[in-house]
């Protein structure tokens, strides 16, 4: 009676451990559509926490006709480049024994706030308050210095005319133009002194240009960092 209570049990163990690992290998079926998804969610959660809000990502559907895959064991993904690349493409990988791979191009894109121009502006305006508003934007777009807080740029003039919707960098703006009367800031250690100037050129936010200084009538270098506004460089 023993010897069949012992070979029932092998039975059962063998039994068991056949559906087990039968169960465990049952293949999962994914659509195009649910390996698309799949693989934005994993995308979205490679991104840095605090940047999440500021990127925007954009992954082309995998075409319906390719038709479902199946795999036994968990999807594993890669990025092609690295995520700071605009351009990129996601791999979708089942390591099996019967592997199979796909590969679904994306998009990423910083999503930044800019000063944007809500008229058309011509060469030489002198720019105002109401002729600016600020938006989000896809950084891509934006070529030169972008200029993020309006009022820094309030009383610049345009060196090129400028189109509705444009975003504004400091490379289309003179923050000092040739000819004006500027504050010159000159800081020494605890000394802190102001003269009066005349700009010899334009110059635009970081730029150093020549400025006559009125009172001394001497020509100085000066780097400009505000509107109508420059620093004598030691």
């Amino acid at each position: 009676m023993k010897k069949y209570e012992n070979l029932f049990k092998q039975a059962l163990i063998i039994t068991s451990f056949f559906v087990f690992n039968v169960i465990a290998a049952e293949p999962v079926s994914y659509s195009p559509a649910e390996l698309t998804a799949a693989a934005t969610d994993w995308l979205t959660e490679q991104l840095p926490a605090d940047a999440s809000q500021n990127i925007k990502i954009d992954v082309n559907e995998l075409d319906y006709r390719i038709g479902n895959k199946s795999c036994e064991i968990p999807l594993t993904f890669n990025l092609a480049q690295a995520i700071t690349q605009r351009q990129n493409t996601i791999q979708i990988r089942c390591n099996t024994t019967d592997s199979w791979q796909l590969y679904v191009p994306v998009k990423i894109d910083e999503i930044i706030e800019a000063v944007i121009l809500q008229q058309n502006i011509s060469v030489g305006s002198v720019i105002t308050a109401d002729m600016l508003t600020t938006d989000t934007r896809e950084r891509r777009f934006i070529r030169g210095s972008l200029v993020t807080h309006a009022e820094d740029v309030v009383g610049a003039k345009t060196k090129r005319s400028l189109s509705i919707g444009q975003i504004l960098t400091f490379q289309d703006l003179c923050l000092v133009c040739k000819g004006d009367v500027v504050t010159i800031s000159i800081n020494d250690n605890s000394i802190s002194v102001a003269a009066t100037g005349v700009a010899q050129s334009d110059g635009s936010l970081g730029d150093t240009i020549k400025v006559m200084n009125q009172q001394s009538k001497r020509a100085i270098n000066a780097e400009v960092i505000a509107v109508n506004l420059v620093k004598v460089k030691f």
